[in-house]
């Protein structure tokens, strides 16, 4: 289950080898004593395919880019069968099977081999790897109480965090790195969100054959990821037909019901203050899942199928309607999700030396959504259908859905030299076909302290969320080829992959534009953003302090990307026992806007790896490793989509006498403000060479770890590992025109007439743009210093200590515990921002200065101290028992409000500087998110009567606890203390059952 427990070792006495792999197989070492004439023959005891070695002249042996499996190892003297082992190969991990004669350590004078099998697991350690991370196989996986995604695999590892905010989604972040900046793997091709990077594609869960989980010190064949890897393997045919169902269900009757949500009490909002903002008890969710699988020899010993398919299922009935109001036309969501999966693997073995594969992977998420009435004074809905939506891979969540294809080969040349070659192409499609829609009505925003008391505020648009336009989507053609050569001592790989990445982006607001009504308890004097009169000068309602803003928005862009990289590794036995791994990677990045222009260009980004692996008692018992390496991150396609776009987002405010009942629109308009567009974004073509700054440098981290493992005795394996990240660079937009202003002015140059729309920089450093600043189309230079921009240098540092203790699987039972004892603190998350949201690698908080006003301060993914246990235990041959339990100290608390008039005048950012009422407010300075404590558990039966039958029951959150897990950091809003401040935006999740059946026969 981990890197102790997927390690087998038989024998005594044997060094690491010299070893590398594709980033999908595994390795097979060992030593014999033998004489000429000896043969070492791995066969597939699922396939019958072998693969023959001989040994080196001390005995040494090894068997690189192994698929995962089962594998009988067989010692061959002239042809005959000395002894045989049968052992498991794991992705990214390095099994030892050692041939030595009987009691040769008692008597070193018996020489003759003897014929005997063995077959079996020690708790040994694998000292072939420097690298940081489990491998979790599907018979692991099986036994424990997790839900059926790639996040709850994840989650099982140290030093991995549950996303909490930002709206990003069921995702978790890697070491203190930002929920972008991980890879996701299927069979050698990755599969991260296209667009975003944030989350991934996935496979039937059963399809899964090895799941590895790498926090770091991964070597130079990964790159594009500065967090974590997750790397999966699926399951392959064999030379026995087998066949499976199953089908399980999440019934709402055993769901504990979901608690409301009340307004907190904010001592100045007399209208909401402790009131029932939410009702929520009486939602309804139940789920099901159906899966089938076959797979078998088409050519037996040739031509291997496997086919999974799965359907998840959920029907959800909701409030989504706060009690603002006490009847909203569309305040009761009935939601169908269903998500289908499946996937086809294909192996041909042309001969025992040259393998082909084929994957076909297809992930596809529908939601039908429809929305009803719903009346807060009865607490009921009606049955009126009001608007609603049918979207399938929508709309740039963690789940993208994908059509994955994948041909990888390969080649054992010889011994000593090893090809692997893989192609891919991957597409995704987003649609969205709203019901009720009408494309001449704008959407209109009220809450209880915005409306003028007894003036009704219908809701006419029934669409609340930005429509998609047709022809969106993202495709991906992937070409990998990897070399290994084993020379001595050596062992040599080197390779290249090259991503090339296209995305069609559309998207407005629902009819277009919004009416957004606000209310200021300060008419006479409040002035927002870009305003030339107050509320109360405007007249009208204003004179009561309220007014509307009309705003627009909108993004047509057909971004690509291309992503290149090279890399070498020597893999150097200095001893018999010491283990050198010396690694270097080369990534270049090239993103282009809608035209193919490019508006970032890096090359030469080179990231060097460096591992150790000590076996310090020769036997595998106990390993002392460290590792120390750069890690690149790529700008994400949707930077381009959103910088090289043709964006528009614009706003103008207005007082307001009335309200049209037909349209929910505001009637009496006066203007006190003209129209803005805080990023000067207006709808127009922006020329590429002025987005980002010149010789733009990517975001890059460096890392290092030490550790050692130690087989405690037979029963207990327990390490403790130190690591250390710093985040070196970044890059993030910067919006403030007025450091360019003040060149200009120093440079003689009239600027009067000039919009700055952004520009992506490298924060904390000198920056040059080339801008238009006359406005004659020539582009000037523009030099400015990391002083004359006034943002601070970016930080991001993690420091942590992992302690685990393992029994392997031994007597009938498996456990695990690790405790993560960890800081991440700095002034930037990475390419997201947890607590405030916004696009990827373009965060709120780098556009002006003044946003990083006691920015620095422990992260939103800073988590003191995390206990993860988990394991099973076989309590009959028909009867197994399961738990997983998760602690862990809560996330930093915020206060984020309004930038005090006295520091600068308003520039259009609202509540997103750290200040609580007009006072500096450091980050995480509130204290502390209460503890959350969650145990899952399951029980599996497995009647003896019924062959191949298989009864689980699954309880999550055992003890149903509801502590709170994020909440609103907003302060102040519009001069006006926020209603929802502090309030409850995540729970854990209530108390479920699932209850499945499963099938399973090899005929």
């Amino acid at each position: 289950m981990s890197y102790l427990f997927g390690a087998t070792v038989m024998g005594f006495g044997v060094h690491a080898p010299v070893m590398a792999q594709s980033n999908a197989t595994g390795i097979l070492f060992g030593q014999v004593t033998g004489q000429p004439g000896t043969n070492i023959v791995f066969e597939n005891t699922a396939t019958g395919v072998q693969r023959t070695v001989t040994p080196e002249s001390n005995g040494k042996f090894q068997a690189t880019s192994m698929p995962p499996g089962n594998y009988l190892v067989k010692l061959m003297q002239d042809g005959k069968l000395v002894q045989s082992r049968e052992v498991e190969a794991l992705v990214g991990r390095g099994v030892e099977v050692n041939f030595l004669p009987v009691n040769a350590q008692a008597n070193p004078q018996v020489g003759a081999i003897q014929q005997v099998t063995v077959s079996g697991n020690t708790n040994r350690i694998d000292v072939s790897n420097t690298n940081n991370g489990p491998v979790f196989t599907a018979r692991e996986l099986a036994k424990l109480p997790i839900s059926q995604s790639v996040n709850a695999i994840i989650q099982l590892a140290p030093g991995t965090v549950k996303n909490t905010g930002g709206g990003y989604g069921e995702v978790s972040s890697f070491g203190g790195s930002g929920v972008s900046e991980n890879a996701y793997y299927i069979n050698g091709f990755p599969v991260a969100n296209i667009l975003t990077q944030i989350g991934t594609s996935e496979v039937p869960f059963g399809a899964i054959s090895n799941a590895q989980i790498l926090q770091g010190g991964f070597g130079p064949e990964f790159g594009r990821a500065s967090g974590g890897v997750v790397n999966i393997t699926t399951k392959s045919g064999t030379n026995q037909w087998e066949f499976g169902a199953k089908a399980s269900i999440t019934p709402n009757a055993l769901r504990s019901p979901s608690l409301n949500t009340y307004y907190p009490k904010t001592g100045a909002n007399p209208l909401t203050d402790g009131k029932l903002q939410f009702y929520s008890q009486d939602n309804i969710v139940n789920s099901n899942t159906a899966g089938v699988y076959v797979g078998g020899p088409i050519i037996k010993n040739k031509l291997f199928m496997f086919v999974a398919a799965e359907r998840n299922s959920s029907h959800s009935e909701s409030v989504n309607a706060s009690s603002d109001k006490v009847f909203s036309p569309t305040g009761f969501s009935d939601n169908r999700t269903t998500v289908d999966r499946f996937l086809v693997k294909l192996d041909y073995n042309l001969s025992d030396d040259h393998h082909f594969e084929f994957t076909q992977v297809h992930d596809k998420t529908k939601l039908v959504s429809r929305l009803y009435g719903f009346n807060y004074a009865t607490f009921s809905r009606n049955y009126i259908q009001k608007g609603g939506s049918i979207s399938i891979n929508c709309c740039g969540g963690p789940n993208p859905g994908a059509d994955d294809s994948i041909l990888k080969y390969t080649a054992y040349l010889s011994d000593d030299l090893t090809l692997t070659t893989l192609y891919g192409e991957s597409k995704t499609t987003h649609s969205q076909s709203p019901e009720g829609y009408n494309p001449t009505i704008f959407q209109t925003n009220s809450s209880v302290k915005s409306r003028v008391p007894g003036v009704n505020y219908p809701i006419v648009q029934t669409v609340s969320t930005p429509i998609q336009a047709d022809g969106v989507g993202d495709k991906q053609k992937t070409l990998r080829i990897d070399m290994e050569y084993k020379l001595g001592r050596h062992s040599l790989r080197a390779g290249i992959d090259y991503n090339k990445v296209a995305s069609v982006v559309g998207v407005s607001a629902a009819g277009g534009g919004a009416w957004n009504y606000y209310y200021t308890d300060d008419p006479t004097k409040y002035k927002g953003f870009g305003f030339t009169e107050t509320p109360a000068e405007g007249g009208g309602y204003g004179t009561l302090g309220y007014y509307v803003s009309r705003d627009l928005s909108s993004n047509v862009s057909h971004p690509t990307s291309t992503q290149a990289a090279q890399y070498i590794e020597d893999r150097y036995q200095v001893q018999g026992n010491i283990l050198l791994s010396l690694g270097l990677r080369n990534e270049q990045f090239r993103n282009n806007n809608s035209a193919g222009q490019a508006f970032i260009q890096q090359t030469r980004q080179l990231a060097p790896r460096l591992g150790a692996s000590w076996d310090v008692n020769r036997d595998g018992s106990f390993k002392v490793f460290g590792n120390a390496g750069r890690y690149f991150m790529q700008v994400p396609t949707n930077l381009s989509a959103n910088t090289a776009g043709v964006n528009l987002i614009t706003s103008q405010a207005f007082t307001y006498t009335g309200v049209d009942p037909a349209t929910g629109a505001p009637t009496g308009l006066h203007a006190i403000s003209p129209v803005t567009s805080v990023n000067n974004q207006w709808g127009i073509s922006q020329d590429p060479r002025g987005l980002t700054a010149i010789d733009l440098k990517p975001l890059y981290q460096d890392e290092m770890s030490i550790g050692f493992e130690k087989a405690l005795n037979q029963e207990f394996n327990f390490g403790v590992m130190g690591s250390y990240r710093t985040l070196r660079s970044s890059n993030d937009d910067l919006c403030d025109q007025r450091p360019i202003n003040a060149w200009a002015a120093r440079n003689n140059i009239d600027t009067s007439h000039y919009g700055f729309p952004c520009a992506t920089i490298n924060p904390g450093s000198d920056n040059s743009l080339l801008l238009d600043l006359k406005g004659d189309g020539k582009l000037i230079r523009v030099d400015l210093t990391a002083a004359d921009i006034g943002l601070p240098k970016m930080t991001r540092d993690y420091i942590a200590l992992n302690f685990f203790l393992e029994h392997p699987l031994r007597h009938g039972w498996y456990g695990k515990v690790n405790y993560t004892l960890s800081r991440s603190k700095g002034n930037n998350e990475g390419q997201v921002d947890s607590l405030q949201g916004n696009n990827v690698a373009q965060t709120v908080g780098w556009d002006h200065k003044e946003l990083m006003l006691n920015a620095t301060g422990d992260l939103p993914n800073d988590r003191r101290h995390v206990i993860k246990a988990f394991g099973f235990y076989e309590l009959s041959p028909e009867l197994t028992l399961g738990g997983n339990l998760t602690i862990a100290s809560g996330q930093p608390r915020n206060c984020v409000g309004e930038l005090p008039r006295s520091i600068a005048p308003d520039m259009g950012y609202g509540s997103s500087y750290f200040f609580c009422n007009g006072q500096a407010s450091p980050r995480g300075s509130l204290g502390r998110m209460p503890w959350q404590a969650q145990l899952d558990s399951n029980i599996s039966y497995r009647p003896k009567m019924l062959p191949g039958v298989n009864f689980k029951t699954d309880i999550f959150n055992l003890f149903n606890s509801h502590t709170i897990i994020s909440e609103n950091a907003t302060s102040r809003s519009n001069g006006n203390v926020n209603p929802t401040f502090l309030q409850e935006t995540g729970r854990l999740s209530s108390r479920s059952v699932r209850l499945t059946v499963e099938y399973n026969h090899k005929y």
